[in-house]
Parts: structure tokens; sequence; C-alpha cells
């Protein structure tokens, strides 16, 4: 029955859009024939009965063989059931009664979200195990982040939780949003998926396009991993000393890019939380909080003509006017800012302009 109700809506809402668009189309073309006719009113009479008589003559002649051989006469039905098939034909393999046979049912996605009540003893975990389908597993993650709810989340027997149709997630476009940009968003290689569940609609079939306001589902898309809060503290202020131009390396990690006349600093990849140092002796100049280019980010100006940034970081450590050391730490690496991953952005600047110096030739 379940089957049957699913069918019976699907069949609906597809038979909706194509008598829409049928719709159009016979309007268009009605339209059309509406305005030849009266602008000759009258001319098209005779030719237009004469080619229809036509088409309906030669559509009788072509259909009546097929009418014939569909329902055959008493007399024919008679002769067909006096003949008897060869006794080759009549064995054990093809005697119906013999045949093993085995249904094989199968497994449709639903389309709605479905609401589910916890009962005493539910889990995340128990309650995805009961929606999974051979061909159609669900997991943990789709329910937390459908409900907005931890993945270790404690549920109350009696609380109504919301279960995707599909493991993936569920999104709401934003005006500017793509299929390609929220499959990047949402951790899939590419945007296919989208498209191949038969229940995603777009503004247009051919190009895919999507309207600000309407509802995707993204199968097997992975929640966003929520950015690192920044955690600011003032550790005890060392006496200033003026730096020695000689810098050290401010993490550790691997470079992943280089200087470059488009790239003002090298980049240093690592774990979120890798502790972050001051290169060199100074005072900090500037504490910046941002959600773009550097992110939250740490400059410091060490005397002789030297500034240093430090840049995408998830925890800042150090206060503006404060005195630092060489080798002490000033916050830790994240992917805050214009970032597609934890590392740290380090420039070296000279004189009292921005121009940036490779940092690589002052690194001992």
């Amino acid at each position: 029955m379940q089957d049957l109700s699913e069918f019976g809506r699907t069949l609906l809402w597809y038979g909706q859009r194509k008598l829409a668009v049928a719709g159009m189309v016979f309007e268009t073309g009605k339209g059309l024939v509406v305005e030849v006719l009266k602008a000759r009113r009258g001319t098209y009479q005779k030719p237009f009965l004469h080619v229809g008589m036509i088409f309906l003559t030669a559509t009788a002649m072509l259909s009546a063989p097929i009418i014939v051989n569909s329902y055959p006469t008493s007399a024919s039905s008679s002769l067909i059931s006096s003949q008897t098939p060869p006794s080759a034909v009549l064995n054990a393999a093809t005697d119906a009664t013999n045949v093993d046979t085995v249904t094989i049912e199968s497994e449709k996605p639903r389309r709605d979200v479905v609401d589910y009540i916890v009962q005493p003893g539910d889990t995340l975990s128990s309650i995805a195990k009961k929606y999974s389908g051979t061909n159609n597993p669900m997991d943990v993650d789709s329910i937390a982040y459908l409900n907005n709810i931890a993945d270790t989340a404690t549920l109350r027997p009696g609380d109504t939780i919301k279960i995707p149709p599909v493991a993936g997630v569920i999104v709401t476009v934003k005006s500017g949003d793509t299929i390609d940009s929220l499959a990047k968003k949402y951790g899939l290689a590419s945007a296919q998926p989208i498209v191949d569940w038969p229940y995603n609609t777009f503004v247009n079939d051919e190009t895919f396009s999507l309207a600000a306001g309407q509802t995707i589902v993204i199968p097997s898309g992975k929640p966003p991993a929520a950015a690192p809060a920044p955690v600011f503290s003032t550790p005890s202020v060392s006496l200033f000393a003026q730096g020695s131009g000689v810098l050290a390396w401010p993490t550790q990690g691997i470079i992943t890019q280089y200087f470059s006349w488009y790239h003002n600093g090298v980049d240093i990849a690592n774990n979120i939380g890798t502790p972050v140092y001051a290169a060199d002796s100074g005072i900090v100049e500037s504490v910046i909080i941002e959600e773009h280019d550097y992110g939250h980010h740490i400059i410091i100006n060490h005397g002789n003509g030297l500034r240093t940034l430090y840049g995408h970081l998830s925890e800042i450590w150090v206060s503006v006017g404060q005195s630092v050391v060489r080798g002490q730490q000033i916050g830790r690496m994240g992917s805050t800012g214009r970032s597609t991953g934890p590392h740290l952005h380090f420039t070296v600047y000279s004189g009292p302009g921005i121009a940036a110096l490779n940092p690589l030739t002052l690194l001992k």
C-alpha cells in the first residue's frame, strides 16, 4: 500500500508537469491557427476539411489490420484453438506449475521528508538503521544535520524528528547558488548526483539552473565542517627586544604555496590548532578579525623596517601593543578567511609601505 501510494503521488506529480507543458504547447499552436484562419476568413475551409477527411480515412485503413489481429473473430478463434502445439514445446521446463519464480521488488527512494516519533531506547544510530535500505542507506550525520542537533544528542521519547529521503543534505537555494557550487560546498566530486536525484526540479532542465528559495536534495552530501571559533587570550607580556632581522620558522608543516608576484608570502599547511610562533621579537601592531582575505590575523612590527603577518588563524593569543619575543606562541593555525584548508599564510613586509619580501630568504 505504501508503494502504491508513493507511485500514485509520483505519477500525479509527473502528470501535472507534463500536462502543463502540453497545455502551453497546445495553446500556442491553437493561437497561431486561429490567427491564420481569422486573417483569411474561410479561405482555407475547404482544404482543411479535405485534408481532415483524408487523414481520417488513412488512419482507418492503417489501423484495421491491427484491430482484427487484436480482437479475432469467433471463426479465427476456433481455428487457433484447434491447433495443437508441438509436443516438444509442452515439457516440464515450460509448465508454469514446475517453474520456480522469484518476485524482485525494486526499492524506490522516498520523495519527502517524514516525521518520526522517538521511542524509548532510540538513538540516532538505531533510527538511521530503521530507515536504511539495501540500495538507500541512511546515516546519522544526515539526520543530525536536518534536525540541527549534535551527532551524540540524547533523544527524548515522544520527540518528533525529521528523516530525510536519502543519506545526504537538504538545502534551500540562495541567490547565486548553482549545482556545481552546492556540490563543492557539500563535499561531492561532481554535481551529477544532484541531477540524478529524480525529485529535484530545475528552472531550466537543459542548464540545470536553480531558483532562490527552492529546496534541493544533495544525495551523499556531507554537512560542512563548522569553522572553529577564534579564542582570544593575553599571556603575560614579555619585555620588548629589537628584532634581529633573522626570522625563525613561525610554525611546523608543509609549504603548499611559495612566494610569487601574485602571492605575497608562503603558505604552510598543517592541522587546525598547530601552534604559531613569533618569527622574531617585536611589538604586536595589529590584531584583525575578519571573514575574508587573511581571516583572523596578526601583524608584528620587528623594527629595522620589518613586519610579519600571520594569517588564517583559529586562535589569537596576543593583543595590540603587546611585546613578544622570538619563538613565543602567538596563536594557533586555522582556516579562517579566504582559505580552502588549514594553513598559515606568512608574509614579510619591508619598509613603511606594503612591499613584500620572499620569506624564504630570511627564514633560518
